[in-house]
């Protein structure tokens, strides 16, 4: 996209809690000067990124704040994804080998981005570990904090192929992780929708762990459909993957069009390896809060 498109975005975004795109832009100004006297913090957010916290935490400044304070402080907390979703790192290839997670580059006509899931292959493979996709994940929210508007997401989930042991595998504590320290406490990301297909028995537990993790409003967005054929009615049929009946670009093109984009951010994902937050300079330490950062404490979680 090109600056003036996503200007018009952003600006378009803004709409949506009485602000303006030229707000957004004198806010990102007073958000720069609070960083650079934050010493305890990395620099890591260009204006874009900052323009897509604001975005996600409805303009306000205060609230953007603790997120970007968040969003590095909480590294520390899960390292085993902030440190190793590196796309060169050897278990990120090897999961690449395995499944499909790729988004599309065009947005839907509300301002959504798509994210697909498939399985590669008839059955998926024993070596696969949740987390890489949790990984695999968190690299392509560095690259949308930095290269999209950050309005909502719509996932599309092909569970065939799913084996029990692999469902068995994505943990309480793995899907807290994700959905109340990552994307509740730190990123505030709109999910909008998921969309599953080939839901096989196996799936049935790792869909408890998921509704005990996730918001009652947010778990009521989450949608199981009998085939394929429904995703016709709820994905535009443009953007709809043609491996799926869709008129739109197939997932091996996608995830082509993806790698080139990784590729071409692999300094950034270097960096992202070896950042962190300097606590000694902090002036004041974290409020006590599981959402952000690192002195909080996990909820205990339990599956009957």
């Amino acid at each position: 996209m090109t600056r003036e498109q996503l200007d018009r975005l952003f600006d378009q975004a803004a709409k949506h809690f009485n602000s303006s795109g030229k707000a957004l832009n004198e806010d990102v100004r007073r958000l720069e000067e609070w960083l650079e006297m934050q010493t305890h913090l990395p620099k890591m957010l260009d204006a874009h990124a900052l323009r897509n916290f604001l975005i996600l935490n409805k303009g306000s400044v205060e609230v953007t704040k603790q997120r970007i304070d968040g969003y590095y402080s909480v590294r520390a907390r899960v390292p085993e994804i902030a440190y190793e979703m590196n796309p060169k790192r050897p278990h990120m290839k090897e999961f690449d080998k395995i499944a499909y997670v790729v988004d599309h580059p065009q947005l839907t006509d509300d301002m959504c981005k798509l994210t697909f899931f498939k399985i590669k292959g008839e059955f998926i493979s024993p070596n696969l570990d949740p987390i890489n996709y949790i990984r695999k994940m968190a690299a392509l929210t560095e690259l949308k904090l930095r290269h999209d508007v950050m309005h909502g997401d719509i996932f599309v989930f092909d569970y065939k192929g799913l084996t029990l042991n692999a469902a068995l595998k994505v943990t309480p504590m793995l899907l807290y992780k994700v959905f109340v320290v990552l994307h509740d406490g730190v990123l505030s990301t709109r999910f909008k929708a998921a969309h599953i297909i080939n839901m096989a028995p196996p799936i049935t537990k790792m869909m408890q762990a998921v509704k005990i993790v996730m918001k009652p409003k947010l778990f009521e967005r989450v949608h199981i459909h009998s085939d394929e054929d429904a995703l016709k009615k709820v994905i535009p049929l443009n953007l709809l993957p043609s491996d799926w009946g869709g008129k739109g670009l197939s997932l091996q093109e996608l995830e082509e069009i993806l790698d080139a984009k990784l590729a071409q951010n692999q300094e950034l994902f270097d960096r992202l390896d070896e950042i962190k937050v300097d606590e000694d300079l902090r002036p004041k330490k974290l409020i006590d809060d599981y959402n952000l950062g690192v002195h909080g404490n996990f909820k205990k979680i339990e599956i009957d």
